[in-house]
Formats: C-alpha cells, structure tokens, sequence
C-alpha cells in the first residue's frame, strides 16, 4: 500500500474539518451536489444547522442513515425489496457523506466509507438487475468496481468517470438511470478516490488515471464483446472521459463541465488544497490530462452550465472546436459547475446519443 501521509500538512486535521463543514454548510452550492445525488431536501432543511460541528455532522447523517437501513430491514422481511432497495441505498448515500468530511484517508474515513459500501451490497443482493463486484488489477494497482446488467437487451456499455472527491456510491442514480435506458453500467472508483484510495490505498496521479482508463476499457471490451463502450463523466472524470476516448474501443463520449486545464496555482481555499493532498500524488502536478493533440478525438457530448465559475467558458469552447465530428455542444444557461439540476435530462440525452438517435428533444 502506497504511503497516504500529506508530507506537506499546515494545518492540523480538526482545523480543516472545521473549515470544510463551515465552508459547506455556509454555502448553498455544496448542498446543491448532494441534494441530487441522493440526501433529502427536507433533512438538509431540518439539519444543516445542526451540522456545525463534527459531532453534530456525524450524528444527523448516521442517525438519517439508520432510519433508512431500519426501514429497508423491515421492508425486505415484507418482500417488498423495491422499496427496501431505494432505502438501502439511501441509507449508503448518509454514510457516504458522512467519510466525506474526513481529509485522512484512514481511520473514521475508511470505517464511515466501508457502512457505505455495505448499504450497497445489501441494495444490489435484492435488485432485479445484476450487479457484480470486482477488484481489478492495472499496474500493480487495485481498483475496485462494479458492474450492473439490467434485464433485457443491451444497447451497449456505459463506463462512468467519476470526478475528484467523489466515490462511485455518491453516482448510484447515474449508474440506475443508464440501466434503465439499457446499458450495462461499469463504475469503477479511480485512484485517488472511494475504495480504490480507502481500502487499497492508491492517490491519483496522472500516469495512475490514464492506465486506469484504458484498463477499464480493456475490461469492458472483454466482457461485453461486440457491444458499443460509451463514456460518460463530470468535471475531472470528463476531462479524463474525453482523453480515454481515443481508444478505438470507445463508440461515443458524454462530458459535463470538464475543466479544459489543470492550474495549480488557482485561489483554492487552504482547507480544500489539503483535502486535494490527501487524494493526489502530487498537488501541484495534479492529475488532469494535458490534451495534446485532441484534433483525433470526435464522437464529443459537452453540456456547459453558463453560470460555472469553476470552468473557463472560453477555454472549453476552445477545446471543442478543436474535437473531430462528429460532436455538439450544449449549453444550459442558468445552470453551474456540473449542471447539477440538469443531471437527470443529461444522463436521458446522453443515451440517445450513445444510441444514434437524435438528442435536440428530450
């Protein structure tokens, strides 16, 4: 296991807690992400107070998680497993925030991380779909997955990327919804994040994410032979969606905010910079593609938020027109970084794409 100590640490680890549960309750953004990835609107409303400190963060999640997990216990003794599906995964989605407030890739974050993962198996032994877990090994890394077939005939693969600070659990309705509109689904977590950081101990750099791309490839390939592999990924994983499509194993490519540079030297505020530490390398180096070359890429979905401050507007347009075609551009004018109230409509056009079919209506 590679050696997850920050070398570089200026602060103490109750410092940055403290300034990242102020930062996040503060800000109406932060909620924005977990609001559509699965936490309630109605506990945000009735908690986020009480959520000001560590305690009172661990103890409001936790308590929503146990609430959910007790339900879906009662739930699958009545056979209704739908429902107690739903609640299993509800309750994995609390715990899920609950290891996000922990910088340490160690300790209580890996202890909160691992109730996570075990809502989620619990919710996959009774889904209809077939879901199957795998540790995969690139490079002497190990990187763990999972796969989920849904019933019927496939259309094709979706591989999710998935950003920085995230885990494949945080994009459970991404995976369910890709399901829904046929696609056999393939998550795995990058290094640098969920299991493949906390349990295999692996940070993210950029020689780690490009082997583990074109591995994730390779593995669809092998086992959906014949099929179209389609990517799909947000911010940082779509920056590394739009790079790992130059494989010739890649039919199609969907992208949402990807951030056409890494800048190192951009105004992060301190906590978040040693967040940052904790799952890359190398900080400064960070673990973006640099984009060489990208007149080979086409096949290209983009969706851009017009308010993003995160995103140069500019730069990825840039970098747009720069893809081979086939390839479109959208833009949702009232939305930010990510597109976060867009999601759902973007996730059911980037099917049709993956698809062939037209994507101008919804």
């Amino acid at each position: 296991m590679e050696n997850t100590k920050n070398q570089h640490r200026k602060m103490t680890t109750d410092v940055i807690i403290e300034k990242t549960i102020f930062a996040s309750v503060m800000d109406n953004g932060f909620w924005h992400r977990w609001m559509v990835h699965g936490i309630d609107d109605d506990f945000i409303l009735n908690s986020k107070s009480k959520m000001i400190t560590l305690n009172g963060w661990i103890e409001a999640l936790s308590n929503r998680a146990l609430e959910h997990l007790n339900l879906a216990t009662r739930l699958r003794e009545s056979s209704d497993l739908r429902t107690a599906e739903f609640h299993y995964r509800k309750a994995g989605i609390y715990y899920n925030l609950v290891q996000w407030v922990f910088p340490e890739p160690s300790g209580s974050r890996t202890k909160w991380y691992k109730l996570c993962m075990e809502q989620f198996r619990l919710a996959d032994s009774i889904s209809e779909d077939k879901i199957s877990h795998y540790t995969l090994t690139i490079r002497d890394k190990n990187y763990g997955g999972r796969v989920r077939v849904p019933k019927g005939k496939l259309s094709g693969v979706v591989i999710l990327v998935i950003p920085t600070d995230s885990t494949k659990e945080e994009f459970y309705l991404y995976e369910q919804d890709f399901a829904r509109e046929g696609f056999a689904v393939i998550s795995f977590d990058g290094a640098g994040q969920g299991e493949t950081l906390l349990i295999h101990g692996h940070k993210a750099d950029i020689e780690s994410w490009d082997q583990f791309t074109k591995g994730i490839i390779d593995f669809a390939s092998a086992n959906f032979p014949g099929l179209p592999i389609n990517l799909f990924g947000t911010s940082s994983g779509g920056c590394w969606a739009i790079e790992a499509s130059r494989s010739s194993l890649v039919s199609k490519t969907a992208v949402v905010s990807p951030p056409p540079k890494f800048v190192s030297n951009i105004r992060l505020p301190d906590y978040f910079r040693e967040r940052m530490s904790n799952m890359l390398v190398d900080f400064d180096k960070g673990c973006l593609p640099v984009f060489d070359n990208v007149e080979e890429i086409g096949n290209i979905l983009m969706f851009h938020g017009g308010k993003d401050l995160f995103v140069n507007e500019a730069e990825l347009i840039e970098l747009y027109k720069r893809f081979a075609p086939e390839k479109r551009f959208i833009t949702y004018e009232e939305e930010g970084h990510c597109c976060n109230f867009k999601l759902r409509e973007i996730r059911l056009r980037a099917s049709e794409w993956f698809r062939g079919e037209d994507i101008n209506g919804v």
